[in-house]
């Protein structure tokens, strides 16, 4: 009897399609001990057609494109503050909108679980703006674009390459000119049940609901972008990239999806979007008579609908070539590389299912070893010889 899609749990992205693929109904998303969603299968329901296995994307080679590369950031300075890097999804969103189409991207829900929307008009694309360094729940969200598109109703979908690509498998060969599809450079995604015990963990040290979280706070700067909890009071709880944990935790790879570690996605030209944005870093080496810290974004054109939708809402945006892709990759490894678990990863989970997120205890696994340590370290791994003639010496002390 099935009880779950993939045979190895790692190879599971979480991306949701599995659950608008059933024709049961049989799947649903649930979290494990590490908090992140996995599909459960209720048995009594499943007819055994193996059509979610068939149709899961995870594993499958993503189609391999040549892409223009571009940096681009949107004329309005307001709307750019507001975005994570230079403000390009917000051009293309609008230039969507205005045809009639919808956009889906996450968005924080009331209670501060980060879930993928729909937009119908401007006004709502103003939660889609923004990192969330959490894994959203997008299974909802596949289901309705899909239903949207068998209707003749254009549809823009943005989030990660695994999220595109459970969409696409959801949409099958009913893909169209009236789907555009936009993936970001993804460096991985952290649980959700995590993000939500630190948030619980911050309501109990200041004894106040936290009502707004911003990843990407550019006070500072956008290369030296803040994170930023807001308390139902007004007061805030800022941290920078190496003092706030959950932020630090999730740079330092410390609770990534077990998949993102081996995620081909964006790799080698192979791409599951119309279009990709990311930050663009190394902006001060790249183009730097362009770099305002105000945020700029990458840009890689994949397809024909990628190029021209960009072209569409060009006249939004300052646009400019970018051709040292050696340069490029060197300050923007994401595209090239997945990222690797961080070695104290086992040793986070097991505390954290029996303590829940706990600051104190992130910021000790994160830190480097100690003198002590060092000193004991170097000890460990000098010759067996030397180890003895040194007790003995210590002996005769």
């Amino acid at each position: 009897m099935r009880q779950t899609v993939r045979k190895s749990k790692a190879e599971c992205t979480g991306c949701g399609a599995c659950t608008s693929i059933c024709p049961k109904g049989a799947i649903t998303m649930q979290p494990d001990e590490e908090g992140f969603l996995y599909p459960a299968v209720d048995g009594g329901k499943c007819v055994e057609c193996d059509l979610c296995e068939k149709r899961c994307p995870a594993g499958k080679p993503q189609q391999a494109h040549k892409s223009q590369v571009f940096g681009a950031q949107n004329r309005d300075g307001q709307l750019r503050q507001a975005s994570s890097s230079g403000g390009v999804f917000t051009a293309l969103a609008k230039e969507w909108l205005g045809k009639g189409g919808v956009v889906f991207g996450a968005a924080f829900d009331e209670a501060l679980r980060v879930e993928h929307i729909g937009a119908f008009d401007e006004m709502e694309l103003s939660g889609m703006r923004g990192s969330k360094y959490v894994q959203s729940d997008a299974s909802d969200a596949i289901a309705h674009a899909a239903a949207l598109l068998e209707r003749g109703i254009p549809v823009l979908f943005s989030g990660t390459p695994c999220q595109i690509s459970g969409l696409k498998a959801r949409v099958g060969r009913k893909d169209s000119d009236l789907l555009l599809t936009v993936d970001f450079v993804c460096h991985g995604v952290p649980s959700p049940g995590v993000f939500a015990s630190y948030l619980k963990e911050l309501e109990a040290k200041r004894g106040k609901k936290v009502v707004r979280y911003a990843f990407r706070d550019k006070r500072k700067g956008w290369k030296d972008f803040s994170a930023v909890a807001t308390f139902e009071d007004g007061t805030e709880h800022v941290g920078q990239q190496t003092t706030e944990p959950f932020l630090y935790g999730f740079l330092q790879n410390l609770y990534l999806r077990p998949s993102c570690v081996q995620c081909e996605a964006l790799r080698e030209g192979h791409h599951a979007a119309d279009i990709t944005i990311a930050d663009l870093w190394g902006i001060q080496e790249l183009a730097p008579d362009r770099d305002d810290d105000t945020g700029m974004s990458l840009v890689l054109l994949n397809t024909k609908r990628g190029r021209q939708a960009f072209e569409a809402c060009r006249t939004q945006l300052s646009v400019f070539p970018i051709e040292d892709t050696q340069k490029l990759l060197r300050h923007n490894p994401s595209i090239a590389h997945p990222a690797k678990a961080h070695s104290k990863r086992e040793a986070f989970f097991r505390h954290y299912q029996k303590h829940g997120f706990e600051s104190e205890k992130v910021m000790k696994l994160l830190a480097g070893p100690n003198q002590l340590e060092r000193v004991c370290t170097r000890i460990a791994h000098l010759p067996r010889g030397l180890m003895r003639r040194i007790r003995v010496l210590l002996r005769k002390t």
